[in-house]
């Protein structure tokens, strides 16, 4: 048998382990002399299977101590679920988020095109970096048309309790909003921001809310994409709800 198919075949085995937890979260793998005896192949072979693991985010490496499973336990963000403020509110974020940066940018043509304003229009722009415990887990930036938040707490570089709320009492009551999800790898600034190990992609996600006439608000999340989890939910669930 090639090397190569002997090492995807002995990632194959590990994988399943950590899968089933047999290795846990957080545990350490066998040495690699270890795993040689084990599967009966030589350390190149070993060291190859272990780099895939590694690279596909299951694992990580500590010098002068061996390798450990990936310990991130993902976060469910339940999409569909209001937060429980009023008029069924239903916030993009998540709790732990920490405003760190208050501008004033015109809007590219992305931006432009989901809040439906023109080009090089000004808009508000309040970056947020949220921690789950002491790791990082996303980085957000939220899109305001400067009409909508002249006046308001928005424009002020503090931390807000739910900025939805705040467009409510200034006349702009969120009815609606659209979700696009797409996955990718993360641009070095990302990898370093998220501190992703090796082989981690990025959930990437825009949110647009609307009021019954215009969009209000696009949010735009990188999330660590081994920490997070979306989970949606539609029609009659009390069937899963049930205790």
């Amino acid at each position: 048998m090639r090397a190569e198919s002997r090492y995807r075949q002995i990632a194959r085995a590990l994988r399943r382990e950590i899968q089933e937890r047999s290795l846990p979260l957080g545990g350490q793998l066998p040495s690699e002399k270890q795993l040689e005896e084990r599967f009966e192949a030589s350390r190149n072979t070993i060291r190859l299977a272990l780099g895939m693991l590694r690279n596909q985010g299951l694992i990580v490496s500590k010098p002068g101590r061996g390798h450990f499973v990936q310990d991130v336990v993902p976060e469910t963000f339940y999409a569909t679920r209001t937060k429980g403020g009023p008029d069924g509110l239903n916030e993009s974020n998540m709790s732990g988020l920490t405003l760190e940066e208050l501008q004033l940018l015109s809007a590219t043509p992305d931006i432009a095109s989901r809040l439906r304003v023109p080009e090089g229009d000004m808009t508000v722009v309040r970056r947020m970096h949220r921690f789950s415990g002491e790791r990082s887990g996303s980085v957000s930036s939220a899109y305001y048309p400067v009409d909508l938040v002249q006046g308001t707490p928005l424009m002020v570089p503090e931390d807000v309790e739910s900025a939805l709320v705040v467009l409510m009492e200034h006349g702009h009551r969120q009815v609606g909003y659209v979700d696009e999800l797409e996955t990718r790898m993360p641009t070095p600034q990302e990898t370093s921001q998220l501190e992703l190990p090796p082989g981690v992609p990025v959930l990437n996600v825009h949110r647009t809310d609307y009021a019954e006439d215009r969009p209000i608000r696009l949010v735009h999340t990188v999330h660590a994409g081994h920490s997070i989890r979306y989970q949606f939910e539609h029609g009659n669930l009390q069937a899963y709800h049930r205790d």
